[in-house]
Parts: C-alpha cells; sequence; structure tokens
C-alpha cells in the first residue's frame, strides 16, 4: 500500500471552489437564481479568512447555505431584485466573525519573533516571547509546548551561550538571570523543531537588546553549531505569512525546492532568504545585525 497526503486547499484554491460549485449549488438548493443573489470575491475571501478554518470545504458551503437562505426568506418576504453580498456587509448575514485572523505586531519589539507552523487546517503565524529577570540562569518554558520544540528552546540558549562573546553578551548574564520563553495562546498544544530559528532570534533578541524586525517571519531547525536544517509544510507556512502581511521570509536553503508548490502571485509579493546559518537569520531580522548579510538569491 501507498501512502496518499493530500494537504489542504489554499485560499485562492476554496475561492474557485466556491464560485464553480457551492454557489450554484447552494443557489439552486434555495430557490434563487443569479438574478436574485451574487456574492462577490471580497465577500468569499472574508468568509474563507474569518468564518472557517478547514483543510476542506464543508464549512464554507454551509457559510454560503446561510447566507443564501436569509435572502431567500428577504425574497419570500417580497423583495425584489438583486441582492449583492460584499465584504461590508456580509456580517449581517452571518454575524461577527468567528476566527480572528493572523496579524502581525507592526513595531520592532525586543524579544518578540515571528515564527510560522504547519496545523491540521493549514498554516498559521505564531509569536516567540522571550523575556530575562535577575535569577540563576534557569530556563522556563510555557505555552503548551512539547517535547521536541522544549528541546529546540534548550538548544537555542545553549548556541547563545557558546557564542556569547560574538553576539556581544556578557557571559555572566546566563548565571545573574533567568529566562523564559512562552509562546501565546497556551490552550494549543504545539510541537515540532521548525521554530528553532524563531526561539533562537527571540532569544539572542533579550540577550542583546536588539529589537526584532515586525515585518520578517521565519522557520527552520536548530542545531547546537548554528545549522539551519530544513522543515516540512513549506506551503501552508508561506501562506500563512503572506496572509498576515509578512514581507520577508526566512527559510532553510534546503527548503528552496519546496516553493514550486506556492502561488507564483505569492512569490512576487513576498522576499525570501535563504540560509544555512543561525548568524544569517540574524542578520535579516535584528535591527543591528551581527556579521555579513549572506542572502541567497529567491530564484
Amino acid at each position: 500500500m501507498e501512502v496518499l497526503e493530500l494537504p489542504g486547499y489554499t485560499e485562492e484554491e476554496k475561492l474557485q471552489i466556491a464560485v464553480r460549485h457551492l454557489i450554484p449549488k447552494q443557489v439552486a438548493e434555495n430557490a434563487l437564481s443569479g438574478k436574485l443573489i451574487r456574492m462577490t470575491d471580497g465577500a468569499l475571501k472574508k468568509i474563507i479568512s474569518l468564518y472557517t478554518r478547514e483543510a476542506g470545504v464543508r464549512n464554507l458551503e454551509r457559510e454560503i447555505a446561510s447566507v443564501c437562505r436569509k435572502v431567500a426568506r428577504k425574497v419570500a418576504e417580497g423583495k425584489k431584485g438583486l441582492t449583492l453580498v460584499t465584504s461590508q456587509n456580509v456580517e449581517t448575514y452571518l454575524g461577527p466573525p468567528k476566527i480572528f485572523k493572523d496579524q502581525l505586531l507592526h513595531k520592532d519589539q525586543v524579544g518578540v519573533a515571528t515564527g510560522v507552523a504547519w496545523t491540521a487546517t493549514g498554516g498559521e503565524i505564531l509569536f516567540v516571547e522571550a523575556t530575562k529577570m535577575p535569577g540563576k540562569g534557569n530556563l522556563s518554558l510555557t505555552g503548551s509546548l512539547g517535547d521536541v520544540m522544549k528541546e529546540s528552546a534548550q538548544a537555542a540558549m545553549s548556541y547563545a551561550r557558546a557564542h556569547a562573546s560574538e553576539f556581544g553578551i556578557d557571559s555572566r548574564m546566563f548565571y545573574q538571570n533567568d529566562f523564559h520563553i512562552h509562546i501565546p495562546e497556551g490552550a494549543i498544544p504545539k510541537d515540532g523543531p521548525s521554530a528553532g530559528v524563531t526561539i533562537a532570534t527571540a532569544f539572542i533578541s533579550v540577550c542583546t537588546n536588539n529589537k526584532v524586525h515586525w515585518h520578517v517571519a521565519m522557520t527552520g531547525e536548530i542545531t547546537l553549531r548554528g545549522n539551519v536544517l530544513p522543515v516540512g509544510g513549506v506551503k501552508e507556512k508561506v501562506l500563512a505569512a503572506q496572509r498576515a502581511g509578512v514581507k520577508k521570509m526566512i527559510m532553510p536553503a534546503a527548503n528552496k525546492k519546496d516553493l514550486f508548490e506556492i502561488p507564483k502571485k505569492v512569490i512576487r509579493d513576498m522576499e525570501f532568504i535563504y540560509v544555512e546559518d543561525v548568524k544569517e537569520v540574524l542578520s535579516h531580522a535584528l535591527e543591528r545585525s551581527y556579521g555579513k548579510k549572506k542572502a541567497r538569491p529567491r530564484k
């Protein structure tokens, strides 16, 4: 037997499925016609991003059906003419958004780095927060993290300690302070090694009081030597970053081959930086860079 892994639909794919199949089906089932209801692409994109979070389109069809039923009721009450459903009035049919769209912080901050994660319903951005306080060198990890992600945090701390002099960090900081790494939305379990570079960036940022650029997102596993290893779920992660407004995406050089799965429009709208070492990540992610930038071509 052969295992076939089917990725979830992208937002553009869901839009086309809705236009070609779901809307005609629901319009017919609710005794409507194209002369009585029309849904704009903006309304559909809003329903996809703010009312459903799924790999398929089952809930999307339910939301479209809900809109059609309410329009059919108005027609039965005597309303004549075309009802145009737009992104501005979709809330009158479906109520307030059920899902909060991923958004960036829109300002550079010390100790806060933007990462991307793969989930069963697609990609999501996540924020890694790091802080320090007087203590004895302990490391606290919170946010419902799995064992692999905890090990990534330990590796990030060990890397920072081993290269403290290169980053201008006083080695005494590591036994005079306690460190706390937190990934918000603590009720959601998180695991995997792909947040390694994000954790390392947030950790070194707080140790050097160096701000992280808000418009940069990153993914990649790190080793104790500082190498950046490839990760999975690249397509979903890049699409999540694009939805959130990310302008620059840092990813392992070995994952460059995975970009063929991503729509060309998304690739044109973003800058991709391919890295092999943590120092290359820091040179692009932090306000004050360390060493020479080694950007690799995006194509």
